[in-house]
């Protein structure tokens, strides 16, 4: 990327781009061109972030912006109100004639650029933007495939995705093993006698641990630094990658929707933080799955369930994010209105902020896994899905307060990350865009696929009564108020069999207690939620 020659050319890092495999940067340096970094401080206060996600994006652009000064490169990190105030006086400061960025990842990286953009050239300085090297798909193909088409399904984009890249394909072009998808294969929980792995963890370095130091100082964030332990280089992840492959993807496939009491990952590679922050690229990530199964070393179903999260469900939600912005933040088809329960920021009851201390929370699947949020920064899909969307959903929480709190509280996340997955798949919020029904579920997904409920006070076999799961409780409820929209609907005209099945007086107590829970719940966490139109 050579210099016009008149001046030099400022190139802004985002914080995404963690390594030279994502990031705009020249093979080789260039006295001509500077490096930008940038920590935005609106940003980084624009919501309650969890502290290890704030450390996870902090050390990584340190160290990234360390590897290239120590490599030769011109490199400016500096700290600013906003990015485009950081780019504006990152121009100024270095005379250059040029700013050269990557397209936004998130709406408001847009809006910031198109702002940097106008004063750039207020000041004689054009921005160029270049498409985002951290995915497979560009926005213009994901739109083009999406354009007409009545339903817009994963799985018909993830088989396009597959024929492109030549992934687990047979010479003739036909998906190896004679399918495109071993989902079914791959529902087993976790056996009660079969060892746990260890989670794989990689210590602080004196960077990160400064970092951690820092940002444990700030106020208004969730939860703690300590514990921190994601890659934050990209020799780090790279060997967490290998790590992976080697040790869990070889079982990945039967338990990936397993879920355990007190694990986060199970035999989850824990890479999407690494992914999302530019430590890896998504080629180097499904090639190498690939070849493990091509060796022998992995069954098909392992290697393509893990692919298909990548190359399929990674990509397919980027591009969702973006063909149904800015509207997808308001989406909400069912109507569903009530704030977030401060469970979500204080499961133990514990006061957080300016909230006086609450109830602690008694469902030991809830309670568990955003424990495991809070003090690790992830648990895996299915604890994110079917246990804590799954509740909020049910209960009627808005999207947009479930999606601040996802997006917020996870190392991995981000708004294009989290938005068409709570607005669109997991509460329906989108009215059916990107899955074909609501992911509801009673008590019974839950002791299918854990060991939740065994421990657990309330009878997971009970619909109504004191003692019933409330995941029953507002189950049956939420079919009830639903009933109209979905009598008809094709994935949803069993369940709906099944609730007219109920007799009326117990399905008036069910009712009652999903209201009675309902109301019991406190809702005066840090998010106050949605309100409905007046």
């Amino acid at each position: 990327m050579p210099s016009t020659g008149t001046g030099p050319t400022l190139i802004f890092v985002a914080p995404w781009e963690n390594s030279r495999a994502v990031a705009q940067v020249p093979r080789q340096p260039d006295p001509d061109i500077v490096v930008c970094f940038i920590e935005a401080v609106d940003k980084g206060s624009a919501l309650p972030w969890h502290r290890q996600k704030l450390v996870l994006v902090l050390s990584a652009m340190r160290h990234f912006a360390d590897a290239l000064t120590a490599a030769g490169y011109r490199v400016d990190h500096a700290r600013a109100p906003s990015y485009e105030a950081g780019l504006v006086a990152a121009a100024r400061r270095h005379g250059v004639v040029r700013v050269v960025a990557t397209e936004g990842r998130e709406w408001e990286m847009t809006q910031a650029l198109t702002r940097a953009d106008s004063e750039l050239r207020a000041i004689g300085v054009p921005l160029e933007l270049r498409p985002d090297r951290g995915f497979l798909a560009t926005r213009d193909e994901f739109s083009r495939w999406a354009r007409g088409r009545k339903e817009l399904r994963m799985e018909f984009f993830y088989r396009e995705m597959r024929r492109k890249h030549r992934i687990l394909l047979e010479p003739d072009g036909k998906p190896c093993g004679g399918a495109w998808n071993f989902d079914a294969d791959n529902r087993k929980p976790w056996p009660r006698t079969k060892p746990v792995p260890e989670r794989m963890t990689f210590p602080p370095d004196e960077t990160t641990r400064a970092i951690m130091a820092r940002v444990e100082r700030w106020r208004g964030r969730w939860a703690s630094t300590e514990g921190f332990s994601l890659p934050v280089t990209r020799a780090d992840a790279k060997a967490l990658l290998e790590r992976f492959v080697t040790e869990r993807l070889p079982e990945f496939g039967p338990y990936e929707d397993a879920m355990r009491h007190g694990q986060p990952d199970l035999l989850h590679s824990a890479l999407a933080s690494a992914l999302n922050v530019g430590l890896l690229h998504p080629r180097e990530v499904v090639e190498r799955a690939e070849r493990a199964y091509r060796a022998g070393l992995v069954s098909l179903p392992s290697a393509e369930g893990f692919i298909r999260q990548v190359l399929g469900w990674r990509e397919y939600v980027r591009g969702i994010y973006w063909h149904l912005m800015p509207g997808l933040r308001d989406a909400n088809a069912l109507d569903a209105w009530l704030p977030l329960p401060r469970w979500f920021w204080a499961p133990d009851g514990e006061p957080y902020a300016d909230t006086p201390a609450g109830a602690p929370c008694d469902l030991r699947c809830l309670a568990d896994t955003i424990r495991l949020v809070r003090d690790t920064g992830r648990v895996h899909h299915i604890p994110r899905l079917m246990v804590q969307a799954n509740f909020a959903t049910l209960l009627g929480v808005t999207p947009a307060a479930l999606n601040r709190w996802f997006w917020a509280a996870f190392t991995d996340a981000y708004e294009w990350v989290t938005l068409p997955n709570v607005a669109g798949m997991a509460t329906w919020g989108d009215g059916g865009v990107m899955a074909s029904k609501p992911y509801v579920a009673s008590g019974a997904y839950v002791n299918r696929m854990s060991d939740y409920c065994a421990g657990c006070r309330y009878d997971v076999t009970a619909r109504s009564g004191a003692d019933a799961c409330p995941f029953n409780l507002l189950y049956w409820d939420f079919l009830a108020r639903h009933r109209d929209r979905f009598a008809t609907h094709p994935r949803m005209a069993m369940m709906i069999r099944n609730l007219d099945r109920i007799p009326a007086p117990e399905l008036a107590e069910i009712r009652r207690g999903a209201a009675a829970f309902r109301g019991s719940l406190a809702y005066d966490g840090p998010d106050p939620g949605g309100q409905p139109p007046a």
